[in-house]
């Protein structure tokens, strides 16, 4: 692959779905020779991302969108929800104390660790977590 791809998936609004992202961001990073500690951070965050998607989508349960979008040098994952809002400012940038954690705070703050950016936004009911992951070619 040596110009930008676009993979594009959407899973129900339910935990049992959540495994179907991590496989599909493991068969990305598969033709992409990264290491098995990139590819593990990889599924964590998307792991994490549509967790928390899923657990804050509103009450009929609107499915989850994750784009994947594959560059030379990087993988751009965004995960977008309806449903209850959130922003940037629940990321913990620093280690926050394990007694303080909120319910999806834990989650954010492992994504922000493991990846090389982290936004998120929220307009109209509508979350979208983007993450980006670089690496050398």
């Amino acid at each position: 692959m040596s110009s930008s791809e676009v993979v594009k998936l959407q899973i129900p609004s339910f935990a049992e779905f959540v495994g179907v992202a991590r496989k599909a961001v493991e068969g990305i990073a598969a033709g992409m020779a990264l290491t098995t500690e990139q590819v593990d951070d990889l599924k964590l965050a998307v792991g994490e991302a549509c967790a928390n998607a899923v657990k804050f989508s509103g009450p009929e349960r609107p499915p989850v969108q994750v784009v994947y979008r594959i560059e030379p040098d990087r993988l751009e994952i965004e995960v977008r929800n309806t449903g209850e809002a959130f922003s940037s400012d629940d990321v913990q940038r620093d280690r926050p104390p394990l007694d303080d954690l909120h319910d999806r705070g834990l989650g954010l703050y492992l994504i922000d660790q493991v990846m090389d950016e982290l936004d998120i936004s929220s307009e109209c009911g509508e979350t979208t977590l983007k993450m980006v992951k670089r690496f050398a070619r």
